[in-house]
């Protein structure tokens, strides 16, 4: 140990073995007269060559003869630089797991079967809500929650079985004492010896981690997908219903043509088939609206033209607007608004549209024959609108779901009738834009349905006819003027053609960008009806066109689109178009339209 060869170990005193530190201490220790005759203590030896410092276990025993007297010394030094490498090298080990365990944030448990005694970390008695590093293994079972317990325990009997042990790999819930849950993933392995009969478990050991976060993700995911599900499932069926729906009115408009092609000129037969086609085209045209309304609605598109509003004039509105469905299927309508003026601060046509829709509704799903309430009353500082019927009535677990998108009370092929399942929902968004709010009552399937709509009302009412919206569509027919239609779809240029041709205005057409502004310089219209997703040039593009032209500055140009949000109708502005038109046209507005051109002019 000290590179001191045995022939001059008698050269040296015992103190040169060890560096000059020690020396104090190891003579302490020998002349202790309290301690014992055998002492063992760790220190150092020093090499006499070299002075390198080797760490020994050094003992030494006092040897006493028959009187008890101190006779000398017997020393034994032990080298113990390979156990402290040993040592070190297992410290480090320990801290490398150490840092693994804490980076992967996992909790470690140690169970002795044979006296079921349980050690775990800190981080474990984190996980578990505990404070006790060692606890009896039931104990530690008795937090797990007790609806995973027997599972947990099926898996660490799978896990200790003496026969073909299965690793433990379990997810379960653990009980804290403030009772709140976590969810914990378990891993462990026994260890075992012997073989045979002699075969057991000498202890089983395994980590926990904190999964709960993982599991809320989970089932927000699940969640998520179980929506995206039902979203899916109600395009498809809204998608059904729309093409449904549509093709309802397409048939008695087919069947109107012909008709009238075979009517060979019996006027009788005539009118009453573009009756017949007029209330399909309004019932298209109905439809369409309705999806444009829940667009802009849902984009936050719809401004209200706020006005100070009788609500009996609002409801004639709405009536008037259903009184055709409610008289095909032979309802009988009551109407009970009370004498005393009732006014609103709101939009005349859309609050119109709230009745209209809950009208239409009542009509669709009542029986024909049957009865239609509506009844207006003042409550508070509110008015309230009531429509019942005895129709089919809504089952209770619907009454709040009746106003959700695509949502309708009976989709079976009796009541094919039911429209797209959005008017609801419209009727609903309108009636809260309005500062209101409306429920659904019922007694049930075939106990009939009452809506209620509750409205702020105003204090004070307006002088003057404050509530007087309506416009007088003009019974002259307007000067003779000369108009462009252009659209790339022929039959709606000719056709939109031929109708103002009868209203005596000299037309033209053009069924492409170029041609439109070809066309133009030619004809020198006073007035432009043209679509805007045209070849060649599209009408925005058209129009930039014609207003580039000396005479096209003072051409009335009208954009006649299927495109009818916010957005495009402030491209169409942004292009030069005087107004914008949604398709199809109502005659009864173009006609409007072109008399006050008149008046201007005038």
């Amino acid at each position: 140990l000290i590179g001191l060869s045995p022939g001059k170990v008698s050269s040296i005193s015992m103190l040169d073995c060890f560096p000059e530190s020690e020396h104090s201490r190891v003579i302490g220790l020998i002349a202790d007269s309290e301690g014992g005759d055998h002492v063992v203590v760790d220190t150092w030896f020093q090499h006499l060559q070299t002075g390198q410092l080797i760490p020994v276990s050094w003992s030494f025993l006092r040897l006493r003869d028959t009187s008890g007297n101190i006779s000398g010394y017997a020393t034994v030094t032990r080298d113990l630089t390979e156990r402290n490498r040993a040592e070190t090298q297992l410290r480090a080990s320990e801290e490398r797991r150490r840092l693994a365990l804490d980076a992967a944030e996992l909790g470690t448990w140690h169970v002795e079967p044979a006296t079921r005694a349980t050690k775990t970390d800190a981080r474990y008695r984190a996980i578990f809500g505990t404070t006790e590093e060692w606890t009896d293994y039931l104990q530690a079972v008795a937090v797990i929650h007790p609806d995973d317990q027997p599972a947990v325990l099926e898996a660490v009997a799978a896990a200790t079985r003496l026969e073909d042990p299965a690793p433990c790999d379990i997810e379960y819930r653990v009980v804290h004492p403030d009772g709140s849950h976590r969810w914990v993933s378990g891993k462990g392995r026994s260890s075992f010896e012997g073989t045979g009969p002699a075969r057991r478990v000498v202890s089983f050991d395994g980590t926990v981690a904190d999964i709960t976060d993982r599991k809320r993700a989970d089932e927000e995911r699940e969640r998520l997908v179980c929506q995206l599900r039902d979203a899916d499932r109600k395009k498809d069926e809204f998608l059904a219903t729309l093409a449904h729906e549509l093709r309802n009115p397409l048939a008695p408009l087919r069947n109107g043509l012909q008709v009238m092609k075979l009517a060979g000129g019996n006027p009788d037969v005539v009118e009453k088939s573009r009756a017949i086609m007029e209330r399909q085209v309004g019932q298209m045209t109905h439809l369409i609206d309705d999806l444009m309304d829940l667009s802009r609605i849902g984009g936050g598109k719809i401004v209200l033209q706020r006005a100070k509003l009788g609500v009996a004039d609002v409801i004639q509105d709405a009536v008037d607007t259903s009184r055709p469905l409610i008289d095909e299927r032979g309802h009988a309508l009551a109407v009970d608004v009370p004498p005393e003026p009732l006014h609103v601060d709101g939009d005349r046509t859309r609050l119109a549209q709230v009745f209209g829709n809950l009208l239409n509704n009542a009509a669709k799903y009542t029986e024909a024959g049957g009865r239609i309430r509506v009844a207006v009353e003042r409550q508070g500082g509110d008015v309230v609108v009531a429509v019942e019927d005895n129709g089919v009535g809504i089952p209770a677990h619907l009454l709040t779901r009746v106003f959700d998108m695509f949502a309708q009370v009976d989709r079976s092929l009796e009541k094919s009738q039911g429209g797209l399942g959005i008017g609801l929902n419209i009727v609903k968004r309108l009636a809260e834009m309005h500062g209101g709010g409306i429920v659904a009552e019922s007694g049930g399937p075939g106990a009939g349905s009452r809506f209620v709509v509750r409205l702020p009302l105003m204090s004070t009412v307006n002088a003057g006819g404050a509530n007087d919206h309506s416009a007088a569509v003009p019974t002259a027919k307007p000067a003779r003027r000369r108009v462009l239609v252009v659209d790339d779809n022929r039959d709606g240029a000719t056709s939109l053609a031929e109708m103002l041709g009868i209203m005596g205005n000299d037309t033209r057409t053009a069924h492409d960008g170029l041609e439109a502004v070809d066309v133009a310089g030619a004809f020198r219209p006073d007035v432009i009806l043209m679509d805007i997703g045209m070849p060649k040039l599209n009408g925005y593009e058209a129009c930039r066109r014609i207003r580039e032209r000396p005479w096209g500055r003072s051409v009335v140009i009208v954009a006649q689109t299927g495109w009818g949000q916010d957005d495009d109708k402030r491209k169409s502005r942004e292009a030069g178009f005087d107004f914008h038109l949604v398709k199809p046209v109502d005659p009864v507005a173009l006609e409007k339209m072109l008399a006050e051109l008149k008046a201007a002019a005038g």
